[in-house]
């Protein structure tokens, strides 16, 4: 095996492993992402206020960047101590979109149906699903970020599966 089919190799191989994982453990899958974007978010108001301090130092002007930081200092903390808090929030946002598309496929159920199209019933069953996947999803949050964490997982499963199977049947170089 050349080298490039080498690299071509590891990337489909992780992704296959990532969504082994989403799939089979997603509440941890989860909460490692929720907790890794705390720390991300406590290392940009880290270096935020690091920077703001300097800039203060060397220029005697005071700058909006240091109360910036500080928040995002304290945002981080909150999550890397709580990423629980974070994936309800993953799981409310699901609720929003979905309830707005529920919302929308509804009104263009009725608009269609007053032009005389015959399928209007299709988006009226789309809207009515997600405004029900939308309730679901508002009083289990994490039940839809499962969800959405299994579905991300499934879908990095395919990926790699094509990638590795477009590999091992692909053209030799």
């Amino acid at each position: 095996m050349g080298e490039s089919r080498w690299d071509r190799l590891v990337l489909p191989l992780i992704s296959l492993v990532l969504g082994l994982y989403l799939v089979l453990r997603p509440w941890s899958a989860t909460e490692a992402i929720c907790a890794f974007i705390g720390w991300l978010i406590l290392l940009a108001g880290a270096v935020g206020a690091f920077n703001a301090v300097l800039f203060q130092r060397a220029t005697l002007i005071s700058t909006p960047l240091l109360p910036v930081s500080v928040a995002g200092l304290v945002v981080g903390v909150f999550f890397i101590t709580r990423p629980y808090t974070l994936i309800e929030m993953v799981g409310l946002v699901i609720c929003v979109l979905l309830m707005l598309e529920g919302m929308t496929n509804i009104q263009n159920a009725v608009q269609r149906s007053r032009w005389g199209d015959r399928l209007w019933w299709m988006p009226l069953a789309v809207g009515v699903l997600c405004l029900v996947l939308g309730l679901l999803a508002l009083f289990a949050p994490w039940a839809s970020t499962a969800m959405m964490m299994r579905l991300i997982g499934v879908m990095l499963i395919c990926s790699s599966a094509v990638s590795l199977l477009n590999l091992i049947l692909g053209p030799r170089e």
